[in-house]
């Protein structure tokens, strides 16, 4: 016998036994009694209302609206968080409310009113949940004046637009969707205008004879809520300590009002929208 054929021969009978053997580890790995099980069984739990749990039908009914609510929450914090972590955010400001003035010789100076709208930016200051956010808003304001005389009833107008800028660093706390602000709050005059009515016997109506400065700086406080990711309400408190009359040009004006000192404060309710 050749000696040259054996080896041929053996590797020819190898190849024809390897597919039976395939075959017989491919029904071993096909048998589910081989797979690891509890008391003859697979068990799997996936948590979907076809897992064997939700059989029950009260605890099915419990179960998705735990799923419901912990999505929920979970989806609003992850925008929340994710809004936060953002450079600067921009945004769209809108307020109105009352004024009045404060301060030395200031009665008679009941309750008048003012609208704004702007612009704001939120820009991080380093620290969690830390922003400052400068505003460049526009304002009207109405100040409004009554008092009674030996002779009658007098009564007085301001009308202002100034251009505001707020400065107000503010903290967030993000889990009761509140923010607290404490800032600046610089105003220049763009334009304005009094009117001041005497009753002497016969009414006697005066136009800008109640001078206003061109300058105004004050204290901000802010207290808001985030309605939503992108919607913020606020309600701003601001106590000038500028006088807002000018102490040069009221010598030349009324006298009821050399004396005083007028010291703005306001409060307002705002709306903001985020983008």
């Amino acid at each position: 016998m050749n000696l040259r054929i054996v080896p041929f021969m053996a590797a020819a009978l190898l190849a024809a036994t390897t597919p039976s053997l395939a075959d017989e580890f491919d029904d071993f790995d096909n048998d589910e009694t081989t797979s690891s099980t509890d008391n003859g069984s697979a068990v799997e739990y996936d948590g979907s209302a076809a897992s064997e749990f939700a059989d029950d039908e009260e605890y099915a009914a419990e179960y998705a609206q735990y799923k419901k609510e912990k999505t929920s929450k979970a989806e609003i914090n992850k925008q929340r968080t994710e809004g936060f972590a953002r450079t600067i955010l921009l945004g769209v400001h809108a307020s109105a409310g009352t004024n009045t003035f404060i301060g030395h010789e200031t009665e008679g100076w009941g309750l008048g009113y003012q609208g704004s709208a702007g612009l704001l930016m939120q820009l991080p200051l380093g620290v969690k949940n830390l922003n400052i956010v400068p505003e460049v808003i526009f304002t009207y304001r109405h100040y409004r004046y009554a008092a009674e005389t030996d002779f009658g009833n007098d009564d007085a107008s301001i009308d202002i637009m100034m251009f505001e800028i707020p400065l107000i660093v503010r903290y967030t706390f993000v889990d009761n969707n509140i923010f607290l602000g404490l800032g600046l709050n610089l105003g220049l005059k763009l334009s304005g205008s009094s009117e001041f009515n005497q009753d002497v016997g016969e009414k006697i109506t005066r136009s800008n004879t109640i001078p206003t400065t061109s300058f105004e700086m004050g204290a901000a406080l802010d207290l808001g809520y985030m309605v939503t990711r992108w919607v913020q309400m606020n309600i701003r408190i601001v106590q000038g300590f500028t006088n807002l009359l000018d102490k040069i040009l009221i010598s030349g004006g009324e006298n009821a009002f050399r004396e005083s000192n007028f010291l703005t404060t306001y409060a307002t309710v705002g709306f903001t929208i985020l983008f």
